[in-house]
């Protein structure tokens, strides 16, 4: 692969990366709402219960699920940006050196 190869992989890489981040940030951002919707729907009008139905724990479940899912592809998302850019320093760096040895 070239610099300019290893370059564009890394500009496409960091790209990507700030997309995931994003898009998890803004599921993490949401979840309480729909956490605190899904209980509402759950539990009828006025009324407490002492105990959980199976399926409403499913869905308790599933909602953790969603945030614990939302915040570990953040995370590595974050750190595909973080590899991207030590690439793109180090294509840059070599392209340094190239442009030193010829001059």
């Amino acid at each position: 692969m070239d610099i300019a190869g290893a370059m564009n992989s890394a500009n496409y890489g960091m790209n990507r990366a700030s997309e995931q981040v994003s898009q998890a940030s803004a599921e993490i951002a949401t979840a309480p709402g729909r956490i605190q919707q899904q209980q509402q729907d759950i539990a009828p009008a006025g009324a407490q219960q002492a105990t959980e139905t199976a399926s409403e724990t499913s869905q308790s479940v599933n909602s953790s699920n969603s945030l614990s899912e939302s915040m570990l592809n953040q995370t590595v998302g974050e750190r595909m940006f973080q590899a991207n850019g030590k690439v793109l320093e180090t294509a840059d760096g070599m392209l340094g050196s190239l442009i030193d040895v010829r001059a």
